[in-house]
């Protein structure tokens, strides 16, 4: 008796909950940057600020007082002006070159100053060409008709390490949207290794009369290392969406096109850990994931690119 007792008790104890009390620490607000800055583009910086972590969450983190400067190579100092359409936002009509060296400096009232590490704006873009097979069975997706896109990177891995970034839309007559890729199971970009990832980008919005709401629109981007290109008569993969609407009779679309981006190293790795994190309930019993910033004494991630478009045939 004594000893089911006991078992009883152990039992008891194994399925008790257990809760993880965690005191989180708390420096004071900090700022948080946030940037691309695209070659042949204008400048967009994006200043909120973090917030204790115990009690309510702010209705609005936007930093509207702040001073952004973005110093050029060392030597030119831009300053950004705040955006009056929208909070938080500071812009400038100078133009991002390829090549040149960028380091964003912000400060406010009440807010320690950040500073951002010195990214260097990619210079050259690859060249790819595309051989595209129309209409063609899908590996994953049976319900859409799907085109066989191959790609042929014109060079060879290069010494010193590249990331590329590869988006594809189709467009129709009122609406552009993601061509919804995915890597052939025959080919690199369906092989789960570390040189490879995937990621959402926002390309548009669209106003919802009836439902009085503004949707983003995001399209599927592929990510992946220099060190991963084939060689150079062996081709990366994908299948793609080109149409829409009932399988029998699709709308197809008027143009495909492919953007190949190349980005510095913090926008890789920062959708790899992205790409990584576990989602939904297990964030509540898991320990807080892997982070990235690029942000002395703040938070955030400023990166760079160069990119070019090409209209699939």
């Amino acid at each position: 008796m004594r000893f089911t007792f006991i078992l009883l008790l152990l039992f008891l104890a194994g399925c008790k909950e257990a809760s993880l009390d965690m005191d989180i620490p708390y420096a004071g607000d900090k700022m948080v940057l946030w940037g691309k800055l695209k070659a042949g583009a204008t400048i967009r910086i994006q200043v909120t600020k973090t917030f204790n972590p115990v009690g309510s969450i702010p209705k609005d983190a936007t930093v509207s007082d702040a001073k952004v400067e973005l110093l050029v190579d060392g030597k030119e100092a831009i300053e950004l002006s705040s955006l009056a359409s929208e909070k938080g936002i500071y812009v400038s009509d100078r133009v991002i070159e390829a090549g040149l060296t960028y380091i964003v400096k912000a400060s406010a009232p009440l807010l320690p100053a950040a500073e951002s590490a010195p990214v260097l704006v990619p210079l050259d873009v690859p060249d790819v060409d595309v051989v595209r097979i129309r209409d063609v069975p899908g590996e994953i997706n049976h319900q859409t008709r799907q085109d066989l896109v191959s790609l042929y990177f014109k060079e060879q891995q290069a010494e010193v390490e590249s990331y590329y970034t590869l988006t594809f839309l189709s467009y129709f007559d009122k609406d552009t949207v993601s061509a919804s890729p995915y890597g052939a199971t025959d080919n690199i970009p369906a092989k789960e290794e570390d040189c490879h990832t995937w990621a959402t980008e926002k390309i548009s919005t669209y106003y919802i009369e009836a439902a009085g709401l503004t949707v983003d629109l995001s399209a599927r981007v592929f990510l992946m290392k220099s060190k991963c290109l084939p060689e150079l008569n062996t081709p990366i993969k994908f299948y793609i969406q080109t149409s829409k609407g009932n399988f029998d009779t699709p709308q197809w679309a008027s143009k495909v096109t492919m953007r190949v981006e190349v980005v510095t190293k913090e926008a890789f790795d920062y959708a790899k850990i992205e790409y990584d994190q576990p989602e939904g309930i297990d964030l509540l019993v898991l320990p807080p994931q892997r982070a990235l910033t690029n942000i002395k004494n703040g938070y955030g991630l400023i990166f760079a690119s160069n990119e070019k478009v090409i209209e699939i045939p």
